[in-house]
């Protein structure tokens, strides 16, 4: 499979996971976490409380989540039987005062030659820490958590 077929593989994966994201379903979103992830975390079920707690929190505050969106991935690597890379993304919230616009990065695992697509976020700010806890190649790089506010 050519690079632009598992780069098409990849935006149709993140459009569903944008989808799922801005419908709430943490549920079914869980399902694409890397088994790394999961493992890290305990359980699916911790996964699903954590983003369905910060959806709760931030809605208790009057924001609301307006979009979230994907760039480009990375250089896609092969390592251990598996297709990794990183992609950056931003999480766009407001409320009545301010705009805030988070961006960061996740890495996408895929075990099955480019056909689907797992996430992961970063769990330790280390990269070499967290890539040994994650599975991932040394070579991917997850970008850091920025936000920017602008005042309405």
């Amino acid at each position: 499979m050519n690079g632009q077929n598992l780069s098409d593989k990849i935006e149709k994966s993140t459009l569903s996971f944008r989808k799922l994201f801005l419908e709430k379903d943490f549920e079914t979103l869980s399902d694409f976490a890397t088994p790394k992830l999961i493992e890290y975390l305990k359980t699916k079920q911790d996964l699903v409380f954590l983003l369905t707690e910060l959806s709760k929190n931030y809605e208790a505050k009057g924001v609301k989540v307006t979009n979230i969106s994907f760039g480009k991935n990375s250089e896609i690597i092969s390592y251990k039987n598996q297709l990794q890379c990183s992609i950056p993304f931003s999480l766009e919230m407001e409320d009545a005062k301010k705009k805030v616009k988070f961006t960061a990065g996740l890495a996408l695992i895929s075990f099955d030659k480019g056909e689907t697509w797992f996430y992961t976020f970063k769990v330790e700010k280390d990269p070499k820490t967290n890539n040994e806890i994650l599975d991932l190649d040394a070579r991917i790089i997850i970008d850091e958590r920025n936000q920017i506010i602008v005042n309405k």
